[in-house]
């Protein structure tokens, strides 16, 4: 139908729309059409502009009638210049019976003795707006947790030297007033580290352990606890459903994702209402009917998390997952709940959504993560016993790698009151070079993000030039992928910050070569 304005109308074509019988033709064409004369007003029209404009479309109108106030100026011109024998154009419009949807309207002039001089054709965008939507929120999404995780990797290596060097002075002779400032000194790099964690899980760079889950028995689990965070005014509905699919996740954050939508809901209803989860299978032929396209058409598990508190206005609705957005008074909140949970969530593959709850009250956030068919000879595997904490080690001959200056002191000088002895390395480089010298040495202590050569692709190098030695890697973040690197390696990996003892014990736990 969209012809260059150069191009001859096909001749059996250009014949049916010069016969009086042309007008009829429009009502087959499921899109909304409609024919202009000379002046600029609409003759004919087919029922998909009816159906499309309602009683904004009748013929004598104007197309600028069927527009709204802020539209119709600008679509006057266009039609002019059209039906003058301009360009065809192509404008973004909102009509007046559905103002809050925007309509493709595309103007074609049409060659002279085709008994019209124009048509107007409106496609409906609103999937493809809805869609747009989502992707640019993803992308903002995307980039503010890119920023989350570099502050969060800087701030990281400060906690760890703070922490380190607190534990070394509560360990040393101290008077009773300074041990208890040290004290709070380390509540509250704990708290930091926390806050830490939330960041990092919203930017998706969080360090995962993944098991094959059963979501229901995990959320069965979970039940005494949601029920003393609710409170005894809030009632707690679990339907699990009977599915069968099982879902790839870190079963301590998969908790978290459900303990902070559980919170949440039980704030929103002033600590007064009722909370429904409902696990579901979802199979791949009935993603199409979710309404969200981005979502693969693949087997999911689905988590609904519904409330009957007073719902998420319209307005911020596209805000509700960015890290420190908060409704809630200064003081009260710290605005990392839900984007955490998104991060997690899309950490995991995964999808989150809010909507309004049944009837319009409340909220409900649906979770979907890609299923996997339970193993037949368990509900899901269960993540490994904790190991009793190796003894500290003595002796134990370390290289330690870390760029940050403060870190990298501190944790010497920890290591070497505990009876290591303790070589530092700025880089990888360095690191290699030592090693290259001859130097032996039990156990390679490493940052992984550093500049040049990260700190996965130096351990795997020191292993080849030193079979037997131990490897511990640390970071404050660093992509999925380098840690799914080191795992498979059987590197052990520390997340910063963390405390000195925690350092110590897994270099108490690594294999020590002997010469």
């Amino acid at each position: 139908m969209f012809q260059p304005v150069d191009t001859a109308w096909p001749a059996p074509y250009a014949e049916g729309m010069a016969s009086p019988g042309f007008a009829p033709l429009l009502m087959n064409i499921p899109m909304a059409l409609a024919l202009l004369d000379s002046s600029g007003r609409m003759f004919a029209g087919n029922e998909a502009m009816a159906a499309t404009a309602g009683e904004a479309w009748r013929p004598g109108l104007k197309p600028q009638e069927m527009a709204v106030a802020d539209d119709s100026r600008l679509l006057a011109r266009a039609v002019a210049d059209v039906v003058a024998g301009g360009p065809a154009r192509t404008l973004r419009v909102a009509l007046v019976n559905r103002p809050d949807e925007a309509q493709d309207m595309r103007l074609l002039p049409f060659p002279p003795g085709l008994g019209a001089a124009a048509m107007i054709a409106l496609r409906d965008i609103r999937e493809q707006l809805r869609l747009e939507a989502q992707v640019a929120a993803a992308t903002r999404m995307q980039a503010v947790g890119q920023l989350a995780g570099g502050v969060a990797h800087d701030f990281n290596n400060l906690l760890t030297a703070v922490l380190a060097l607190t534990d070394q002075l509560l360990e040393s002779v101290q008077p009773e007033d300074n041990r208890e400032a040290l004290q709070e000194i380390r509540r509250n790099g704990e708290r930091g580290a926390k806050l830490v964690g939330q960041l990092l899980a919203f930017a998706r760079q969080q360090p995962q352990r993944r098991n094959l889950l059963c979501v229901r028995d995990l959320v069965h689990g979970l039940k005494p606890l949601i029920v003393q965070l609710l409170g005894p005014a809030v009632e707690l509905v679990i339907s699990p459903g009977d599915g069968r699919l099982a879902v790839e996740a870190d079963p301590g954050q998969l908790e978290q994702v459900i303990l902070n939508l559980a919170v949440n809901a039980r704030d929103a209803m002033n600590g007064n209402g009722r909370l429904v989860i409902t696990i579901a299978d979802v199979r791949g032929r009935d993603i199409p009917a979710l309404g969200h396209a981005i979502i693969p058409g693949i087997d999911h598990v689905a988590i609904d998390v519904t409330d009957t508190g007073s719902g998420i206005p319209p307005m911020i609705i596209g805000k509700i997952f960015e890290p420190f957005f908060t409704t809630k008074p200064q003081g009260q909140g710290t605005g990392l709940g839900l984007s955490t949970v998104y991060g997690i969530v899309k950490q995991s593959d995964g999808f989150i959504f809010a909507k309004p709850g049944p009837g319009g009250r409340g909220t409900t956030f649906s979770v979907y993560l890609p299923g996997r068919a339970m193993p037949r000879d368990s509900a899901a595997e269960t993540p490994p016993a904790e190991q009793p904490k190796p003894s500290l080690p003595a002796g134990r001959r370390v290289l330690l790698v870390e760029d940050e200056p403060a870190v990298r002191t501190v944790f010497a000088r920890g290591l070497e009151r505990q009876g290591c002895a303790v070589t530092t390395a700025e880089d990888a480089m360095t690191a290699l070079a030592i090693l290259r010298q001859g130097r032996v040495f039990d156990v390679l202590v490493s940052d992984v993000m550093m500049p040049g050569i990260d700190g996965v692709e130096l351990a795997i190098e020191a292993a080849r030039m030193r079979p037997g030695l131990g490897i511990v890697l640390m970071s404050g973040y660093a992509e999925l992928p380098r840690h799914r690197a080191a795992d498979a390696l059987g590197f052990r990996f520390l997340a910063k910050p963390f405390a000195l003892v925690e350092l110590i014990t897994a270099i108490a736990a690594t294999q020590t070569v002997s010469d």
